[in-house]
């Protein structure tokens, strides 16, 4: 019996040591298993949220309607398909004609109880709110994400927003993982037509992370990976290039407002010093310096003044007092 259980023990330790050496080369080496960790919204169980996304009542949304845009899927025949919710303002009084284009983190979908609460706050303030789901997240179909997709979801819905609000300003919204999705997105857009990256006007980016290299590195396990030479290092270099905010952030040519909670653990609020510091040295105007309130890495909505500070930039936006 003892033999036994020294033999599933020593069976299970050598199982665990063989996967946990060889996660890190997988990451550096295979971009399917790296694209479904960046993404991972693609690896979350079945959320019982997605088949009511067509509903955004049932999320407590009022003037809010649901929408599907058709993507075209390269290499396929069939499109692929995006999901979004338009959400109106409260009432006609408040309207600003102003509309956020929210870009969501990495996780779940457009639905997530705190995207709703951020969602109302801004529909209270008279904001128009476009958010959607990128292809392989939420009710959005066609394909498995990767940064490219995610670019080109990004490009077909501004597309549309456009379209269906001629007149209003247009403010990019990146949290999290967005933020770097939003980036990369409008840097494209600025260089591959730069007469309709007109159409936006500014960015706001919440809980943004220099680079997906730099924020792989606050990933809980890459800490027990770094203590080991042969795995030191391997998952940040596997993100080598993945977004690099830092880079890309200091060539737009337009505002940008920076807003992270100085307890956020999941993405330290440095990121955003850095990439304030980084975008002054470069001469880049009217970055807003970092707002640092105590409501981690979801929850910076809760907090007034972090709203009122975004409201009063957009405001300057929509007033040209720039």
């Amino acid at each position: 019996m003892i033999e036994l259980i020294l033999q599933i023990v020593i069976t299970v330790l050598l199982l665990f040591t063989t996967v946990f050496f060889t996660i890190p080369y997988v990451f550096l080496y295979c971009k399917t298993f790296k694209n479904r960790f960046l993404f991972s919204g693609v690896i979350n169980y079945p959320s019982k949220q997605d088949k009511f996304l067509d509903d955004p009542a049932k999320f407590g949304l009022e003037r809010t309607t649901n929408h599907v845009l058709e993507v075209v899927n390269e290499g396929k025949r069939s499109p692929g398909r995006v999901g979004l919710w338009v959400i109106e303002p409260e009432d006609e009084v408040t309207r600003q004609e102003v509309l956020i284009l929210y870009c969501h983190g990495a996780s779940s979908n457009r639905g997530k109880p705190h995207r709703c609460e951020f969602y109302k706050v801004f529909q209270s303030l008279g904001y128009t709110v476009v958010t959607f789901d990128y292809r392989g997240f939420g009710d959005s179909k066609g394909c498995r994400a990767s940064d490219a997709t995610v670019e080109a979801d990004c490009r077909r819905v501004l597309e549309w927003a456009v379209s269906r609000f001629p007149d209003y300003q247009v403010v990019v919204w990146g949290h999290s993982l967005g933020s770097g999705i939003s980036t990369k997105f409008l840097h494209a857009l600025q260089l591959d037509n730069p007469e309709f990256f007109q159409k936006v006007r500014a960015l706001i980016l919440e809980s943004a992370f220099i680079s997906a290299e730099e924020a792989a590195n606050n990933f809980p396990a890459a800490k027990y990976w770094n203590y080991f030479k042969i795995t030191r290092g391997r998952i940040p270099r596997a993100m080598e290039g993945i977004f690099p905010t830092v880079k890309l952030l200091p060539q737009l040519q337009f505002p940008v407002f920076l807003v992270h909670a100085v307890d956020d653990h999941t993405i330290p609020h440095q990121h955003s010093v850095v990439l304030r510091e980084t975008c002054s040295g470069n001469g880049k105007r009217r970055c807003g310096a970092p707002f640092c309130w105590i409501r981690q890495h979801r929850f910076i909505y809760k907090d007034t003044e972090a709203t009122n500070a975004a409201h009063q930039f957009m405001q300057k936006i929509k007033l040209m007092a720039f």
